[in-house]
């Protein structure tokens, strides 16, 4: 059973271990120190944690990744969502962005973006229901930012 536990200030070490890990991969091939989540100081997530609503994904016990939701009253924010590398391929960020669409019942938008280069990360979305905006925008010569939504 999977599950969104909210996390606390005092666990941003933690979250941080968890997203060097989880981004870690894209980290190295796409060499982005500027806006990867890998290279966020412990400060920065601290900061996070306050002003939005950072959750563990569990399945049954076992912390299995995270998910962030910037909650805009009418609108949601979902940055990032990440499953641990030895988790993955379980369809747990599709069932944790399913769970926390209805923990913000107010929100009739959702939001988020991904790299369009990787492919696996765009359909995970599309599972759920987001489409293509159409807006991108290029952070380096082969990783571009594409940006998704879905409307409930």
């Amino acid at each position: 059973m999977i599950t969104l536990v909210h996390i606390e200030k005092n666990d941003a070490s933690k979250l941080l271990q968890m997203q060097k890990t989880a981004f870690s991969r894209l980290l190295h091939k796409y060499r982005d120190y500027d806006t990867s989540p890998a290279c966020e100081s412990s400060d920065r997530i601290a900061e996070k944690i306050t002003s939005s609503d950072f959750w563990y994904i569990k399945s049954d016990d076992i912390t299995v990744g995270a998910v962030r939701i910037v909650n805009k009253g009418g609108s949601c924010r979902v940055s990032p969502v990440f499953i641990l590398p030895e988790y993955r391929g379980h369809n747990y960020a599709l069932k944790a962005m399913t769970i926390a669409e209805t923990m913000y019942p107010n929100a009739r938008k959702w939001e988020l973006d991904t790299i369009m280069q990787e492919e696996y990360l765009v359909n995970i979305y599309k599972k759920a229901g987001y489409v293509l905006t159409g807006e991108q925008y290029d952070i380096k010569p082969g990783m571009t930012i594409v940006f998704m939504e879905k409307y409930i």
